[in-house]
């Protein structure tokens, strides 16, 4: 179980031009074909849209657990309550009207607000006017408005990347060796999931604190890994 932003690709400011480090692709394309591995990508993206981003066709839980696009190209949309649905398409309309509509990422059950690449000044006028707007929703289900590498996510916390996690491990055998791989605050639920059952891995290039057991250095340390994986299960 691989996350892909700031694991499998390193960020750009344009989320579209996040490729993977090279030799990324070719390793998922070999285990994908293994017939004993069970490849999955769990991100924080819409499903479709990195599955057309890959290019490589992969089960895919997108947007933090939200969303499960198969292999086939079968699909699956956790809905949002419909009061916490109405609350996102407000927070869109109020973040547009105040002229940051071009840091929204829009997604099927969230909405994501991107500064990385804004300077300081601008990034904190950004989250100010992102905390104000949320703020005024007041209590809104399970909405919350929660930090990752370079923003802040507007979403639902009734499913995480955790509990794409959990819902995989349902459906496997305990004896098969299992690990999820992945950068961000976002992982750490993922983490928790998979406890000491199997490889948690945080892969950064500077450690920091986690649930993570192990820590890899990408690309190298992460190619190595995928090599030793596939060397594995063949």
């Amino acid at each position: 179980m691989l996350d892909y932003d700031g694991t499998l690709a390193p960020f750009h400011t344009d989320r579209f031009q996040a490729i993977p480090y090279p030799g990324v692709a070719a390793r998922l394309q070999t285990l994908s074909d293994l017939a004993q591995v069970r490849l999955v990508l769990v991100s924080g993206r819409s499903a479709r849209e990195l599955s057309q981003l890959l290019g490589i066709k992969v089960e895919i839980w997108g947007s933090h657990g939200r969303e499960h696009l198969s292999p086939n190209g079968s699909y699956k949309h956790f809905a949002l309550d419909p009061a916490e649905r109405a609350a996102l398409d407000e927070v869109e309309r109020k973040l547009s009207e105040l002229g940051w509509a071009q840091t929204l990422e829009v997604k099927p059950s969230s909405i994501a607000v991107h500064w990385r690449s804004a300077d300081i000044a601008t990034q904190e006028r950004i989250r100010s006017t992102v905390t104000s707007v949320f703020a005024g929703l007041g209590r809104m289900g399970s909405l919350q408005l929660l930090p990752f590498d370079g923003g802040s996510e507007l979403r639902s916390t009734d499913r995480t990347k955790g509990t794409a996690v959990r819902e995989i491990l349902t459906e496997e055998s305990s004896a098969i060796p299992v690990a999820y791989l992945g950068d961000d605050l976002t992982d750490e639920d993922a983490f928790a999931a998979l406890g000491n059952g199997g490889y948690s891995v945080l892969v950064r290039s500077e450690v920091r604190e986690s649930g993570a057991r192990f820590w890899l250095h990408p690309p190298a340390e992460l190619l190595s890994f995928l090599d030793d994986w596939i060397r594995g299960a063949s």
